[in-house]
């Protein structure tokens, strides 16, 4: 029996996107080991509509899905959008999914074990190329130059967040983007420390104060160092603990 969906629409008004929101579903994340990381996922799934076609087949998006494999990888990523623009016989197809990266940490001194959470992005869209950007979200420490220079010592210090989006020519791992990012701070940041632990991490951290500005441009340099990256946008936003506002930076470039 024929749908609804595919009927004609005579009013012949193309349709950028169409599809669905709020998708959970399982997802693997590859680590730089070669193992993969299963998290629930949020999936946006979406083609582009024709002028005369009345409706898309709204469940072939969840049975594309379901069948797998589903992999937050470049490739994992462009095969799975493939196979969705096959079951719906469109033009393009676009994905963004959001899910959480959890990176194993030990403590400096005592070696305490943890999982630091980050938050992943990726939104890619294929038609006649493909497009892919990763987003990685790391929390991250610095502590303040100015107010070390006005106190001559003691000095306060932030916790902050480093968003970064990269278009890759091949394959970057989470745990890239984490280590970058926290070479290019005043220090990382861990969910558990015990005594001696927290008082090495912020003797580490007075010997590299940055400004928000400086750790933008910090993680600017890396990523122009990795012939990998083709584009990349850097946000950075400290929690301010002595001021009622936080502060931001953000850079974008491409090559």
């Amino acid at each position: 029996m024929p749908g609804i969906q595919d009927s004609r629409d005579d009013r012949e008004i193309p349709l950028d996107e169409v599809g669905v929101t709020g998708l959970v579903y399982p997802a693997a994340i590859p680590s730089r080991d070669g193992a993969r990381q299963t998290t629930a996922t949020t999936f946006g799934l979406f083609v582009a509509l024709t002028p005369s076609t009345r409706g898309a087949h709204m469940s072939r998006f969840v049975e594309v899905l379901d069948r797998g494999p589903r992999e937050l990888s470049a490739r994992g990523i462009e095969a799975l959008l493939g196979r969705i623009r096959d079951a719906h016989d469109a033009e393009s197809v676009r994905l963004e999914a959001d899910a959480t990266y959890f990176v194993p940490r030990k403590a400096p001194l005592s070696g305490a074990a943890s999982l630091m959470a980050c938050d992943v992005r990726v939104e890619a869209s294929l038609g006649l190329d493909y497009d892919f950007v990763l987003t990685a979200v790391v929390p991250v420490m610095t502590v303040c130059p100015c107010s070390m220079e006005a106190t001559g010592g003691p000095a306060h210090s932030q916790r902050g967040h480093v968003s970064v989006s990269a278009r890759v020519q091949g394959e970057l791992c989470i745990e890239e983007i984490v280590e970058l990012v926290e070479d290019s701070a005043s220090g990382p940041i861990y969910p558990l420390l015990k005594g001696d632990d927290e008082r090495a991490i912020i003797e580490a951290a007075y010997e590299a104060p940055l400004l928000v500005e400086d750790l933008v441009r910090n993680v600017a340099e890396r990523l122009d160092s990795d012939v990998r990256i083709i584009w990349y946008e850097v946000e950075a936003e400290n929690l301010d603990s002595v001021h009622d506002h936080n502060l931001y930076a953000s850079v974008e470039r491409s090559r």
